[in-house]
């Protein structure tokens, strides 16, 4: 993760999540299509404020759980204790091989700069067998739960900042779109897996969603906007119509498992 992607979430380390529990919701219900018994050993990867980390501890797992935000890191750590928690880039684990039942990630490979990279070294420390789930689209999905109704918060928030984008500088934002299924497979996953997490976040009113977006990945493209064109986001952000103020989100969660070793004759 290049230095200006993880001093973002590290500056915004206090706030994460604060607004509402957006990540943690998604956490629990990510966590709730890995499904992983008792005694797992599961590495959280990319952790943040720990939005699987908590849903894997409740369901008796043993988490290790890393992040390249010292600021995430330290509350992390502060918060779980009973996770071995450490400063680490996803693309480069100090890990062992072949170490953990589950590797699970949430809303970070899209944000590394080689997300194939990240995609590898979860194979690299997962024993064989086990499973690594993250937060990803490919073209090969079946299709799932959709929330597209016009009058959505959702949706109403996507038109934004779709019709925003144009004013971005060259390479503005963060985060890549990369085909989750693909890279799966070019990593050795096998056993391709589409689930589907929802989540549905009320909001007090314009004001709080707009704080809302000022905490987490969204800042990154708040922030280079231009100054004029700032501006006339956080005034349309606070003059969004829609048909209630409940944030609806279905995102795909991808998982393959590592194969056992080839035998050799």
């Amino acid at each position: 993760m290049n230095g200006s992607t993880w001093k973002l979430f590290d500056r915004l380390s206090a706030d994460y999540d604060e607004v509402v529990p957006f990540f943690a919701s998604f956490g629990a219900a990510i966590m709730a299509t890995i499904d992983p018994p008792p005694g797992t050993r599961l590495l959280d990867l990319g952790a943040g404020r720990g939005a699987l980390t908590a849903p894997a501890l409740a369901r008796g797992c043993h988490v290790t759980a890393i992040d390249a935000a010292p600021g995430m890191v330290r509350r992390l750590a502060a918060t779980y204790p009973d996770a071995e928690v450490h400063t680490m880039d996803a693309q480069a684990l100090t890990l062992a091989d072949n170490s953990f039942d589950v590797v699970a990630s949430a809303f970070v490979i899209h944000l590394l700069d080689d997300p194939a990279a990240g995609v590898a070294e979860a194979y690299r420390v997962l024993k064989p067998g086990g499973r690594f789930a993250f937060t990803g689209a490919s073209e090969r999905s079946k299709g799932g739960p959709t929330v597209s109704a016009p009058d959505e918060l959702g949706v109403r928030l996507n038109e934004l900042f779709a019709e925003f984008t144009a004013y971005l500088p060259p390479n503005g934002s963060i985060g890549t779109w990369n085909d989750a299924a693909d890279m799966l497979e070019d990593a050795g996953f096998v056993d391709l897996r589409e689930d589907f997490a929802e989540v549905a976040i009320p909001f007090d009113d314009a004001e709080a969603l707009w704080r809302w977006s000022l905490t987490h990945g969204y800042r990154a493209f708040i922030d280079d906007l231009p100054d004029a064109r700032r501006a006339e986001f956080h005034d349309r952000m606070l003059a969004l119509q829609a048909k209630d103020f409940v944030l609806r989100r279905v995102n795909p969660v991808w998982s393959g498992r590592k194969p056992p070793p080839r035998k050799t004759v």
